[in-house]
């Protein structure tokens, strides 16, 4: 879910940044200008088996195995192959990305999505391909105990990091930067249950920065940063929350 209202801006001095050493999947034919990483909302939910509606975590999947093979720059019909392909190797793919209208006068509807067990085992499959001997896991069972030095450990090492974002009661606020993160702006944009793409870590050592780690991340097609103590203030106490709210780590 995303809501738009207002305009804020925050300038952040003095950050320290930890970035993929590759450029980030870009596609074309889906806008004006190429996209930055995927986006389950390319896709209509009748002939994609509602990738548009939950899809979320498939293009996370999609854009990691892209990326870790060293293919960064597709046109759109290129990407929906590789989307297919998911689809076609796991055959409870389809069956997870479908709605369930559980109550009619209020819309409730159930549906999973992906599971993060779907994207490891996809992942894994295209790293043995290329001889790596580390494995793909959830991090989920660990929390949040030492996920943000994870984090920087696979940026260190050139390797995007799949983020589920999921909170009970609460959304998520995404921001902008039109300057490579010295100013973000803050366009009310939340989130929750959704998986999205860290691609660079912002530190500012400043004691009184309000933004002291930010995350950049790929949602939507597009470029956003998370505040990380804004993230562990949305996740908050709950067990179900730190394991579902995790990250796809490699080990």
């Amino acid at each position: 879910m995303v809501i738009f209202v207002g305009d804020e801006y925050i300038r952040n001095e003095e950050m320290e940044q930890i970035s993929l050493t590759e450029k980030y999947i870009s596609i074309t034919g889906k806008g004006p200008k190429p996209s930055f990483g995927g986006s389950q909302e390319w896709f209509s939910s009748t002939q994609w088996k509602n990738v548009r509606g939950q899809g979320c975590g498939l293009i996370a999947a999609v854009d990691c195995a892209l990326y870790i093979s060293g293919v960064n720059d597709l046109n759109i019909q290129e990407y929906d192959s590789f989307v297919e392909q998911f689809l076609s190797e796991r055959k409870l793919a389809r069956l997870f990305l479908h709605e369930i209208k559980i109550r009619k006068y209020d819309n409730l509807i159930l549906s999973l999505g992906i599971l993060p067990i779907q994207i490891s085992k996809y992942l894994n499959k295209r790293i043995r391909i290329l001889g790596a001997k580390e494995r793909f896991r959830w991090n989920g069972i660990h929390g949040h105990k030492n996920m943000y030095e994870k984090i920087k450990q696979m940026i260190s090492k050139n390797i995007p990091v799949i983020w589920s974002l999921y909170s009970p009661a609460s959304k998520i606020r995404l921001y902008v930067s039109l300057d490579g993160g010295k100013t973000f702006t803050n366009k009310q944009v939340f989130t929750n249950s959704h998986y999205v793409m860290i691609t660079g870590i912002l530190e500012d050592s400043n004691p009184e920065s309000k933004h002291p780690r930010m995350l950049e991340i790929s949602s939507w097609g597009q470029r956003f940063y998370i505040d990380y103590d804004e993230y562990l203030d949305y996740v908050g106490g709950s067990l179900l929350s730190k394991y579902c709210s995790n990250i796809m780590y490699l080990k």
